[in-house]
């Protein structure tokens, strides 16, 4: 384990020169995931939810106004492989409709190095936001990380006007599912207070099956 200072650390929008360090850190840490939790997209749209701006977008830090301290964003130490230098992300057409239709990817980055990711996907209802995907590094765990990265983000869909988030977690995942109901997350099953019984919602919230239909991901929501 690494000691982890969190008030060093900047939530920003991924780049096209984190993609790389973002699959590396999602291959090391989840070898089998394959597709986008709680999507029936089977695989995620990097260049697209790449953010484009000449400021970076970031995510407000509580850390930093406890210490008083402003974490600094530093250019990432990217990885270069025999495959980046004969391919120019840049060259591939991202239409407004493409980059909204394929949601969002902010990175834990402190120094230099990508410490962790969260994936909330496309906004496709009013209100209702999901997460897809949350990963930190191995030396990183159990320092808070993952729960800056989780209320973070939550705050920002709250102050955008959201009302709900969703998170499709992999079953078996006990580390996953007391993750997130520590934070207040509830099973989507245990005594939901959806509106008005909206069937709609528990349709486009039902937990992936696979093989026989042996359950793949379980869904947890808050309401912020």
């Amino acid at each position: 384990m690494v000691r982890l200072e969190l008030d060093q650390v900047v939530m920003r929008r991924m780049k096209e020169d984190d993609i790389e360090m973002v699959k590396a850190l999602i291959k090391i840490t989840m070898p089998r995931s394959t597709g986008v939790l709680g999507s029936s997209r089977p695989y995620w749209d990097y260049v697209g939810s790449s953010y484009r701006g000449t400021e970076d977008e970031t995510l407000q830090n509580p850390y930093c106004r406890i210490s008083g301290k402003t974490s600094v964003t530093k250019k990432p130490r990217r990885r270069i492989t025999p495959k980046d230098k004969d391919k120019d992300l840049s060259t591939e057409n991202v239409t407004p409709d493409r980059e909204q239709e394929a949601g969002q990817v902010w990175v834990a980055d402190c120094d230099g190095d990508i410490l962790g990711c969260i994936f909330r996907e496309s906004v496709k209802r009013a209100k209702i936001r999901r997460i897809c995907r949350l990963v930190t590094g191995c030396w990183y765990r159990r320092e808070g990380l993952g729960r800056l990265l989780v209320q973070s983000l939550e705050q920002r869909e709250s102050e955008s006007g959201a009302h709900r988030v969703y998170a499709h977690i992999p079953y078996p995942s006990k580390l996953g599912e007391a993750f997130f109901r520590k934070l207040g997350y509830r099973q989507f099953e245990e005594g939901t207070d959806v509106e008005e019984n909206d069937e709609e919602e528990r349709k486009l919230e039902t937990p992936e099956r696979g093989f026989l239909g042996y359950p793949l991901t379980k869904v947890f929501y808050k309401n912020l």
